[in-house]
């Protein structure tokens, strides 16, 4: 079964900046009845105004990948320098979408991605 991750800050559209800075990943999976939500995390590593700035670092890229690890497909408007490359090499395809997709809009992009 595929799982697909998208981040979003809103719940309706795909997170406009770094996949790593989502308030929200929203995890689907494509059933017989098409896409169901599955799970939403919440992300703890968001940057805001309370944290230090822990921007494009491996260490956070390894968190964000841990948070969204049994996805197989993430969904992105932009991700930091050479994160597109970490997730790639860690076995996960990455599906670019742009600014103001919505959630149902990118999960039909992902099905276009895999015909």
């Amino acid at each position: 079964m595929v799982c697909v991750v998208i981040p979003t800050d809103d719940k309706k559209t795909v997170k406009l900046g770094h996949f790593g800075d989502a308030k929200y990943y929203l995890h689907y999976v494509k059933g017989e009845d098409g896409w169901t939500l599955v799970s939403e995390v919440v992300n703890p590593y968001k940057e805001d105004e309370e944290h230090e700035h822990e921007h494009n670092t491996l260490e956070k890229r390894q968190k964000i990948l841990e948070l969204n690890k049994d996805c197989d497909i993430f969904v992105y408007t932009v991700f930091g320098p050479g994160g597109e490359d970490f997730m790639k090499k860690h076995g996960k395809v990455v599906v670019r979408v742009k600014p103001r997709t919505t959630i149902e809009e990118a999960l039909r992009a992902v099905e276009e991605s895999l015909h």
